[in-house]
């Protein structure tokens, strides 16, 4: 069972600022949005980051074709992404630039322990890179010899360097793994990184020359570090790394948009870090496991806790480029449909475990059977029915005379009574989807519930006015708890359902998913519908 007083650090990667966002970027923000969301909402210290990664030879290669400096073009982008995340509501707690100069010393700092422990040392080097993933690649990598990602042909690049002794880690990561199994999710992207791993690791090349975009090396300034090894230190940089005492960008305006706090007494770092789960996509899992981990241990830091990483998504079964036109703008469909029917889409059709498609007709759907017809219809329905039949207060507990209605509502208590639990134990699993398909299948017993009791008929019986009010209060005390089943999944939703149903929602789950929480005689406000129904074609 989850220790709900164990504080969690949930993180984004730092996305690339050579173009702005598109859903395989909000895909991973909405899911570390969500998981923050819900343990902040269990009363569970929370902490969530993301960010910008600025430096490297791409950002360079943009801003010059742009005929602007990189910081320049940097700043353009970032401006885009706090819109973006406004937009959709992302309630970062930390928003890192690795232009930030905490950030850059920390880099620093690494890169000198990594140094002093005998881990770095000059060659020459010659390799494939893909200038757009910033990686190096062999040549057994490459498909029809073209970057696997990208499907572009890598840049032979030749220069004195300085490496990293990669080769040292195999067996410490291996055995980490093996005792960790958990510390790469899901468990088809922990057997890749074992199965390259097996293959032993090569020493990689950690700096570069031919630019001077990036950290410079603090002994050797001609020599920039390399972009994902300054990037992946923002995980700890932002936590102010090795001994701040409180966490750095606090001291800039506009970084944070939520609420966070570290105790008296012990430094973020110390607090945070043991917790951290990072989430990424599987693109750059082995950059955040091997790469990543590498580079701690060679600084005597520990690894983070867990990474996960989810797939991709395809476009109506199409490759997402913008070759063909199909990129995904998620402020665009936030726009259209609602943020809510965004998040929706993406966290029940969205590509947690294996790559997904996203497809028109199924977002509309989804969104009709589910919210629509579903939930929509369900706090609707039920609110407008106590405000017709019991002028909006909602009547005391009691049973059923009718016994086979009296068992439908004693499965909606037991479901109830047990939501809270099975939505703790779904997110601990990083099972989003699993954690809405809980709450669904409440909504969809109680819309069954109303179909078998029909208080609306009830209501033409005066006789049947004991089970008219059990009827009507079964479905408030279910309409309460979905308004806070659905707060970290469906924030907009959620707050118009407490708005309608006269309520806060401070209280923590799971103690306020219990059924007898409404009080008799409490006014409801006025009810009005949660999502329009979408015309199909």
């Amino acid at each position: 069972m989850t220790d709900l007083s164990r504080p969690i650090y949930i993180t984004t990667p730092l996305y690339y600022v050579n173009d702005e966002l598109h859903i395989g970027h909000a895909t991973t923000t909405l899911y570390a949005d969500t998981l923050a969301r819900f343990w902040r909402a269990c009363g569970r210290p929370t902490l969530f980051l993301t960010g910008s990664d600025e430096h490297g030879q791409k950002i360079h290669k943009a801003a010059t074709a742009a005929g602007t400096t990189p910081r320049g073009f940097a700043d353009n982008i970032v401006s885009k992404f706090f819109e973006l995340w406004e937009a959709l509501d992302v309630q970062f707690d930390i928003f890192l630039r690795t232009t930030d100069p905490f950030h850059e010393a920390a880099v620093q700092k690494v890169f000198e322990r990594l140094r002093d422990n005998g881990l770095l040392y000059k060659s020459s080097y010659r390799a494939l890179y893909c200038v757009d993933c910033e990686t190096n690649y062999t040549e057994k990598d490459l498909v029809d010899n073209k970057c696997p990602v990208h499907k572009t042909t890598p840049t032979v690049i030749e220069e004195e360097n300085y490496f990293l002794k990669l080769s040292a880690f195999t067996e410490k990561l291996q055995q980490r793994i093996a005792d960790q199994p958990d510390c790469i999710l899901p468990e088809a992207r922990r057997n890749e990184v074992l199965g390259k791993l097996k293959e032993g690791l090569n020493d990689t090349s950690v700096t570069r020359v031919q630019f001077d975009w990036g950290v410079p090396l603090p002994w050797e300034k001609q020599h920039v570090i390399w972009v994902w090894t300054d990037a992946l230190v923002n995980y700890i940089s932002a936590l102010g790394w090795p001994d701040g005492k409180s966490l750095p960008t606090d001291q800039f305006e506009g970084r944070s948009r939520g609420q966070h706090s570290t105790p008296e007494g012990i430094t973020p770092f110390e607090y945070w870090w043991p917790e951290s789960v990072h989430l990424v996509g599987k693109d750059i899992l082995w950059h955040h496991s091997v790469i990543w981990w590498s580079e701690l241990l060679g600084a005597d830091i520990a690894p983070p806790k867990q990474v996960f990483a989810h797939g991709w998504w395809t476009i109506e079964g199409e490759k997402m480029s913008k070759t063909l036109g199909n990129v995904i703008r998620p402020g665009d469909v936030a726009a259209q449909y609602s943020r809510d029917a965004l998040r929706y889409h993406v966290l029940r059709e969205g590509p947690q475990r294996g790559d997904s498609d996203w497809r028109g007709a199924a977002f509309v759907t989804r969104y009709n059977a589910d919210l629509a017809n579903g939930l929509g219809n369900l706090v609707n329905r039920s609110l407008s029915m106590l405000a017709k039949y019991r002028d909006g207060a909602v009547p005391a507990e009691t049973p059923f005379a009718e016994p086979r209605f009296e068992a439908l509502r004693q499965g909606l208590i037991t479901r109830v009574n047990a939501l809270g639990q099975r939505l703790i134990a779904r997110v601990s699993a990083f099972d989003l989807d699993g954690a809405l398909e809980a709450v669904f299948e409440l909504v969809r017993e109680a819309n069954q519930f109303v179909n078998e009791t029909a208080p609306f008929k009830l209501a033409k019986d005066p006789a049947r006015g004991q089970d008219l009010d059990s009827s009507l209060h079964a479905l408030l005390e279910v309409v309460h708890a979905l308004t806070y089943a659905v707060k970290a999944f469906l924030p907009d939703a959620a707050g118009k359902i407490a708005l309608q149903l006269g309520i806060d929602t401070s209280t923590p789950l799971p103690e306020a998913l219990k059924w007898g929480r409404l009080r008799p005689g409490h006014k409801i406000g006025t009810p009005a519908p949660l999502f329009v129904r979408l015309e199909t074609a």
